[in-house]
């Protein structure tokens, strides 16, 4: 399955529409985040003003982010919380990062041209690739641009502002695709779950993630198992738009039969 390009903030709804994955929820919490991002902070009170919705309605929308770790709640509204540093993150389940690195390696074909997300994940996957001189990488992560392009293989880095994680965005504005059909999009993410498939925590990102699973064949996730069951703000579409799931677990039920319903092939590395 492929996710149709619909550009600009209402993009969410129409992709959720099209793909059976979201609804006016999932483009509210977008917006309130995105608020917070220009704004430092959130009142209850304005914010179900702007909504035309009640102030529980808000409540309970601040408190899913809160949870997700999307926002930290505060007496009347929220604030923004700082995630932990890149490199705090990158040593957390390493060895299952690195399996699942060598795992994903092992599907890229010589020649290939290839998509790499953001992410600690993704990251180990670029260092995996490292050794190649034969391949096109599309990406906005300058880690995995750097460690990829030691190798010898062509890079060519999405543009934007850089974002603490070192990748490049363009929050607001709608990513212009490069003139590349890749063969593969590798993909970390922050949560799969059945309702919401597969989710993440920053808009501006999850724009590029679309606009390059546009470009792609196949899809392939990499995430270890602490993304089951997990769900964050932003959708990017439902599970049937990976082909691929390289993880470190067999996924818990009923989230495996969900992915076998999808069509996923679930690889678990070792």
């Amino acid at each position: 399955m492929r996710l149709e390009a619909v550009a600009g903030v209402g993009s969410v709804a129409r992709v959720s529409q099209v793909n059976g994955a979201g609804d006016a929820w999932s483009v509210r919490q977008r917006d309130i985040l995105k608020t917070l991002q220009e704004t430092g902070q959130v009142d209850v009170s304005e914010l179900a003003q702007r909504f035309g919705v009640t102030g529980m309605t808000i409540r309970r929308d601040l408190a899913e982010l809160d949870e997700a770790g999307q926002l930290q709640r505060v007496h009347g509204g929220a604030v923004i919380r700082r995630a932990p540093a890149y490199g705090a993150r990158s040593s957390i389940r390493a060895p299952e990062k690195a399996a699942i690195a060598r795992a994903v390696a092992q599907l890229v074909e010589p020649g290939a041209a290839v998509g790499i997300d953001s992410g600690t994940t993704c990251h180990a996957v670029a260092e995996e690739l490292a050794h190649r001189s034969d391949l096109t990488v599309v990406t906005n992560a300058l880690h995995a641009a750097v460690a990829v392009r030691e190798g010898g293989s062509r890079v060519i880095v999405l543009g934007g502002l850089l974002t603490p994680e070192l990748s490049l965005v363009n929050p607001g504005t709608a990513q212009q695709p490069p003139q590349v059909h890749l063969d593969l999009l590798i993909l970390g993410c922050g949560g799969l779950s059945i309702d919401r498939g597969i989710t993440y925590f920053d808009p501006a990102e999850v724009e590029v993630r679309r606009m390059l699973a546009g470009l792609a064949d196949r899809v392939v996730v990499a995430a270890d198992h602490s993304k089951f069951d997990h769900k964050k703000a932003m959708v990017l579409g439902p599970l049937d738009l990976i082909d691929v799931l390289v993880t470190d677990r067999t996924p818990p039920e009923p989230l495996h039969t969900a992915f076998a319903a999808a069509g996923v092939e679930v690889v678990v590395a070792s």
